[in-house]
């Protein structure tokens, strides 16, 4: 597989589709981060999978503050978007390399028992177009493909969840996918891919480790 060194580029969400919520949307979601990321907080670590129907598609440390810190499987969420990805990875005159960054996701308690602490993931901003269900902005990240980056956005008809275990100290994360909206960030240009059905992805932490 040919890849290139890690890189870090930040671009425009959406456009095209969700014009409406392009610039400043993701002013707003940095802004929302750095709210419940403000603060010393002490730092928690764990390794952990992340798994869709009971099978591991990926590993991952998650670090846990007043957020979630975790890189999401994106080699798996990519079959999504770019299923012949394969060739360009062995054509001689392309490439495409992931982020492999994590990204931070804000959680909000909604309750608990005596067992369990049960939160929400935080995502305040929502796009729906020509009457069309509302859709929850879970996460994303970002994909070089010949030297091009694209971001690609996990949008949902439902948020997220994170379920802490008071017994064991160790998180469960489900995020929901109905559509992915690919970005590309030079040109503005976006398209919407669906998996068959929608998926949920799920981050279950085995360990602490710090």
């Amino acid at each position: 597989m040919k890849r290139t060194s890690k890189f870090g580029l930040m671009a425009l969400l959406l456009a095209c589709m969700l014009t409406a919520c392009s610039n400043g949307y993701d002013d707003s979601l940095d802004k929302l981060i750095v709210n419940y990321s403000e603060g010393d907080v002490q730092s928690v670590v764990f390794e952990g999978e992340w798994t869709v129907n009971k099978e591991v598609v990926d590993t991952a440390c998650l670090e846990v503050t007043n957020v979630l810190k975790v890189r999401l499987p994106e080699e798996y969420l990519l079959n999504f978007c770019y299923p012949d990805r394969i060739e360009l990875s062995t054509h001689p005159n392309h490439s495409y390399e992931c982020e492999g960054q994590p990204v931070m996701i804000p959680f909000r308690n909604q309750g608990y028992t005596n067992n369990f602490t049960f939160n929400d993931l935080v995502s305040e901003d929502k796009a729906g177009a020509n009457g069309m269900t509302p859709l929850v902005y879970n996460a994303s990240f970002t994909v070089a493909i010949d030297g091009v980056a694209f971001r690609i956005a996990l949008f949902s008809e439902q948020t997220g969840t994170a379920l802490y275990n008071n017994d064991t100290g160790l998180w469960t994360i489900g995020i929901p996918i109905s559509s992915f909206y690919v970005t590309n960030t030079e040109t503005n240009v976006v398209k919407v891919c669906s998996p068959p059905a929608p998926i949920t992805i799920y981050y279950n932490a085995k360990k602490r480790i710090r």
